[in-house]
């Protein structure tokens, strides 16, 4: 699933290209992928682009909101260029194809279509109003001047799960996945297992800053690919941070720090690298 910075870049990027186009017409080819009324849209200029954690918005002239949510294999295709988790099997030259879910032509003829081979995506019409209710149970993003040392230490110690989880709670912050997590801990040198509630104030604030400086960096990389090389860049190619991973799929390599073999367990579920020697 794509995390914060992988967003961030679409944004960017969405914004650079289709700030002041208005929307022509709306084509639904899967419901289900789709929830509002597709005619309170048409017509209406595309004024701003936003992000809350994974959750990508855009911002009408009407006060109406079209928000995004790319989930697994959602992607968002804009000409030539596409921007999420494509499937290099489908034939991207003749669209709409089999995955195509959504289809938004704006008035100079140019199309954004919305493709998710899972069909786990969604893109919903919101009002100002009911996109503050639906986001009211989202944690303050990590690029918000609002994640401050106070809020990241306080919502840690509301829990005795193991901190890598939650890390990855997007009730308490949002936009932290797992690449970013496993790397964050690993520069803070706090075992991914430790309690959250055990945490050290000190600890909690060098945590906090090597998160916000991960995202960052990411950014200024177009994002992580990972070995899926499925994360495409807005230009057509991979992200490259990838390139930069600290311990996420390292499994078995040395560590950067000390050259002990990266360690892969499970938490929750989910793959968890570390070193085991530098993380305690």
């Amino acid at each position: 699933m794509p995390e914060l910075p992988e967003v961030e870049v679409v944004r960017l990027f969405l914004k650079s290209k289709l700030t002041g186009k208005k929307i022509f017409n709306l084509e639904i080819l899967t419901p289900k992928s789709f929830v509002g009324d597709p005619k309170k849209i048409l017509n209406q200029k595309l004024i701003s682009f936003t992000r809350l954690g994974k959750q990508l918005s855009i911002h009408l002239q009407n006060n109406l909101i079209i928000l995004f949510h790319l989930k697994m294999t959602g992607q968002i295709i804009l000409g030539d260029l596409i921007l999420g988790h494509p499937t290099p099997k489908e034939d991207k030259a003749n669209l709409p194809n089999k995955s195509t879910r959504l289809v938004f032509t704006f008035s100079d003829k140019s199309r954004l279509f919305f493709n998710d081979q899972r069909k786990f995506g969604w893109v919903k019409i919101l009002t100002q109003a009911e996109l503050k209710d639906f986001q009211k149970n989202v944690g303050i993003d990590v690029l918000n001047p609002q994640f401050s040392d106070k809020y990241f230490y306080h919502q840690l110690q509301s829990s005795s799960r193991a901190i890598k989880l939650v890390l990855l709670d997007q009730s308490k912050f949002a936009g932290i996945g797992n690449i970013y997590a496993n790397d964050a801990l690993f520069l803070s040198k706090i075992n991914p297992k430790n309690s959250s509630k055990k945490i050290s104030p000190k600890k909690a604030h060098l945590l906090r800053q090597n998160l916000i400086d991960l995202m960052k960096e990411s950014i200024s990389h177009g994002g992580s690919t990972a070995k899926d090389n499925k994360y495409i860049h807005p230009d057509g190619t991979v992200g490259q941070h990838q390139y930069h991973f600290r311990v996420y799929q390292r499994n078995g390599e040395p560590c950067l720090t000390c050259q002990t073999p990266i360690k892969r367990i499970k938490i929750g579920g989910r793959g968890t690298f570390f070193c085991p020697k530098c993380q305690k």
